[in-house]
């Protein structure tokens, strides 16, 4: 429950807002670096690992037919890129709420502690 809090607030605040909706310098900075933490964390390495896949797919279906197969590449890539993407930002989401905390008197930082509160009521912790 409390990743989950977690995930909806980093893509609230970060992913589906643009850098220049926020009002302080300070946010403005702190979203792009954590938006483009996001993008090589989790979409980059996503998609790698995408790409692999498929690639290892495409040539085990070769070795069997022996004749040149392209069609597992696109099928096999989406399955484990959606699979990663997911995988990922679940592993990474402490790092990236961490990179939200810009103090209270901005507008993220409010939310994420307030998102931190319940998260410690949740987890019985006394985080900061």
């Amino acid at each position: 429950m409390a990743m989950h809090l977690r995930m909806e607030f980093f893509r609230k605040f970060v992913l589906d807002r643009r850098v220049s909706d926020y009002k302080s310098p300070v946010e403005k900075d702190w979203m792009y670096v954590a938006r483009n933490e996001y993008f090589w964390d989790v979409n980059v390495r996503s998609a790698a690992d995408g790409a692999a896949a498929a690639l290892a797919a495409s040539m085990i279906r070769m070795l069997m037919v022996k004749k040149m197969v392209w069609w597992p590449m696109a099928p096999v890539f989406l399955g484990v890129y959606i699979y990663r993407v997911n995988h990922l930002f679940a592993f990474y989401n402490k790092k990236l709420f961490d990179m939200c905390n810009v103090g209270e008197q901005y507008e993220v930082g409010q939310a994420r502690n307030a998102v931190l509160r319940i998260c410690n009521n949740l987890l019985d912790v006394e985080d900061f």
